[in-house]
């Protein structure tokens, strides 16, 4: 995308009409004000009036220059960056010469003429604007920086997250068709539906991922095709129980989130046991984050094995790219029981 299309939004600039972003600058403007009055430090009355002054000049500069700012939103909307950053640049040397010649004047009337520390009206529009372009100049250039380096960022994790997305395990793609090849001739109606099913995990594992979050019900609709492929496979070795909370259907979840663990749950535990067993998928609400949960009896040692970290560590990967530390996945082995529980926010949250 060419710089001079992108939208003031695209570009750098924070939304500075946020009432959190305005009290940033108003905390800056105190900050500088402390600064300004221990440059001529005093132990005395004077120096506590000189500080009382200059912070509500400088408070005045900061949350004029924030509401000039955000007025410009609008305005600066499709400029490319360079333009941007000198508007802004000048919106911000205008504001300041505004109010210090209101407070020059103003200090005239009430007789600070310690607020000036003994300077000419010149002098002390000189030393306020080279400050202001200086600070504003540092200011303009970390935004720009700053969202330089998160568009790189994003860039990085988005790439890195569809690979972690497409991954699919080629012994899987080859025991399916191998189980097709055998149903053709005995079962066709089942071969039919097994190809329909395995169509749809790799519309899941290969899409473009333009979808960052889907429904659950989505997510659910993939997993049971596996089961149902699974299910071909191991006949009644494999049990499932599926309990899915209604009100849980339409919780947004990121793309092929549980069905790695349900293949895990088969994969490294039902198909090593002799009788198989059942596995247990679970999704509730549970207060403002979604519980899912995959439980399966785990033979000896499987649990420690890197087949099931694989998958794993791929999940937990994509879910830290999404959420950050918003969400969070555990296991746990108990009494030979293996359990991987989920628990995700409520929405889509950038990092």
């Amino acid at each position: 995308m060419a710089t001079a299309s992108l939208t003031v939004q695209d570009v750098f600039l924070p939304d500075f009409c946020n009432s959190q972003r305005v009290l940033r600058v108003l905390l800056i403007a105190e900050l500088a004000a402390l600064v300004l009055a221990l440059a001529d430090f005093s132990l005395s009355q004077a120096f506590f009036i000189r500080l009382f002054w200059l912070s509500l000049y400088m408070q005045w500069i900061g949350i004029c220059s924030a509401a000039a700012l955000c007025l410009l939103r609008d305005y600066l909307h499709g400029m490319n960056a360079r333009a941007v950053g000198l508007t802004c640049y000048v919106a911000l040397l205008a504001v300041t010469f505004s109010i210090s010649e209101i407070a020059w004047y103003a200090s005239i009337q009430v007789g600070l003429e310690n607020m000036a520390s003994g300077m000419t009206h010149h002098e002390f529009l000189l030393r306020n604007l080279g400050l202001c372009a200086i600070v504003a100049a540092v200011g303009l250039r970390y935004f720009w920086l700053r969202d330089h380096w998160l568009r790189k960022s994003s860039a990085e994790a988005d790439a890195r997250y569809k690979a972690l997305q497409a991954h699919i395990r080629p012994h899987f793609l080859f025991n399916t068709l191998n189980t097709i090849a055998t149903l053709i001739a005995t079962r066709p109606e089942q071969a039919e539906e097994a190809v329909e099913d395995l169509s749809a995990l790799l519309r899941a594992n290969l899409g473009d991922s333009a979808q960052p979050l889907v429904p659950l019900a989505d997510e659910l609709a993939v997993t049971e095709a596996y089961a149902r492929i699974e299910g071909l496979r191991l006949g009644e070795r494999l049990s499932i129980h599926w309990d899915i909370h209604d009100d849980s259907l339409d919780w947004p979840v990121p793309p092929l989130c549980l069905q790695p663990l349900l293949e895990n749950a088969i994969g490294h535990g039902i198909s090593h046991l002799q009788h198989g067993g059942e596995v247990n998928v679970t999704a509730r609400r549970s207060g403002k984050r979604l519980l899912l949960q995959v439980e399966n009896p785990a033979p000896p040692q499987v649990p420690g094995s890197g087949g099931f970290h694989v998958a794993q560590d791929n999940i937990r990967q994509r879910l830290e790219l999404r959420y950050g530390s918003a969400a969070s996945m555990k296991t746990r082995v108990h009494v030979g029981r293996y359990r991987v529980r989920m628990r995700l926010p409520q929405g889509e949250l950038a990092v």
